[in-house]
């Protein structure tokens, strides 16, 4: 029998915190070899478009390139099978690049989150996603409340001073107690200064003036997970998810529910989709390496533990998820009788 010690959770922690690239499989009729990807911008995980994905095969250099589109996908087929460097540019961002081989698997699924360069104003973000809509509001906004909405914007992105990017968004809801969207910043804001109070007053200020935006229900929901007020986690996030089905945050968040109220299969589909929609969002899989754990499934564990040093090798739950995987390992090694 499997010793129990190592099925005990060991990374609580992950609940406090903020799948691998899918690929297709193969089918005997029709063997497609192609490339596909999607593009975002790494402070705002909004999808960027008109990026230029170049590829060039390892052995004979430019195969091809491809342009993103207005969901900042883009798509190459016809290629060799052979292994690639998929390289892509954007103005104001830096460069990201990424291998993939095609003598594997046919098909390969790649996401680039690109690092804006300080000090350049970031392009426009993809036309008819979350970044134009929130535009679209912003017009209606006034002049003084706007400017100092994107003065905090700007610093919450680069992660400056939250203190000085509170201070702007009260001068915004100052000019214009209805902008909801400051307040759902401002309640983030509080959120990371561990001020709960602040937080949920500016949430409940952002849902009463408008309760179609899931930024808000999300961000409460983390609040409550939080404070371990988990019925009503489950209810803002699940509402969020209403309205905004494609948030890898908000399925991650309410994943972080399920779990801490041990609904193990429901925790598990929820990071399963937060990380099908966001294959980087590395604290994702140290959930589903605890999941798998209870379920006893060692090199499942082992695998997604794996992953998440991959994605974030000098994260925070990197020295105990290299602990696990030592445990792990050890355990594999020992006489089956002893396990």
């Amino acid at each position: 029998m499997k010793s129990p010690s190592l099925f005990r959770v060991a990374f609580l922690g992950v609940l406090c915190l903020v799948s691998l690239p899918s690929t297709a499989q193969r089918s005997g009729a029709t063997l497609r070899t192609e490339i596909r990807g999607t593009v975002r911008d790494a402070a705002t995980h909004q999808a960027l478009a008109h990026v230029v994905a170049m590829i060039e095969s390892t052995s004979s250099g430019y195969a091809g390139q491809a342009e993103t589109d207005s969901s900042g996908k883009f798509e190459l087929q016809g290629l060799d099978s052979t292994q690639y460097s998929v390289r892509v540019n954007f103005p104001g961002y830096y460069e990201a690049t990424q291998t993939v081989d095609l003598t594997t698997n046919p098909m390969a699924y790649l996401t680039f989150e690109m690092r804006p360069r300080p000090g350049t104003a970031a392009p426009a973000l993809a036309p008819g996603g979350p970044g134009s809509i929130l535009d679209a509001r912003l017009a209606s906004v006034p002049e003084k409340a706007r400017k100092e909405f994107l003065k905090a914007r700007e610093l919450w992105q680069q992660g400056k001073d939250p203190q000085e990017c509170a201070d702007h968004l009260n001068k915004a809801v100052k000019s214009d107690d209805r902008f909801a969207d400051a307040y759902v910043l401002l309640g983030s804001v509080y959120l990371q200064q561990n001020k709960a109070a602040e937080a949920k007053s500016a949430l409940d200020r952002a849902i009463a003036i408008d309760p179609k935006l899931p930024d808000a229900r999300f961000t409460l929901g983390s609040l409550e997970n939080r404070q371990k007020d988990y019925e009503n986690a489950e209810k803002n996030l699940t509402e969020g998810l209403k309205l905004d089905d494609a948030s890898a945050a908000g399925h991650f968040e309410l994943a972080k529910t399920y779990w801490a109220i041990g609904r193990l299969p429901d925790a598990e589909s929820q990071a399963q989709r937060a990380v099908a929609l966001l294959p980087t969002m590395a604290p994702a899989h140290v959930l589903l390496g605890n999941i798998a754990l209870r379920k006893r499934q060692n090199e499942v564990a082992r695998a997604e533990f794996m992953e998440y040093l991959r994605l974030d090798p000098q994260g925070p739950m990197s020295g105990p998820v290299k602990e696990m995987i030592g445990k792990i390992e050890q355990a594999s090694k020992q006489p089956e009788a002893q396990k």
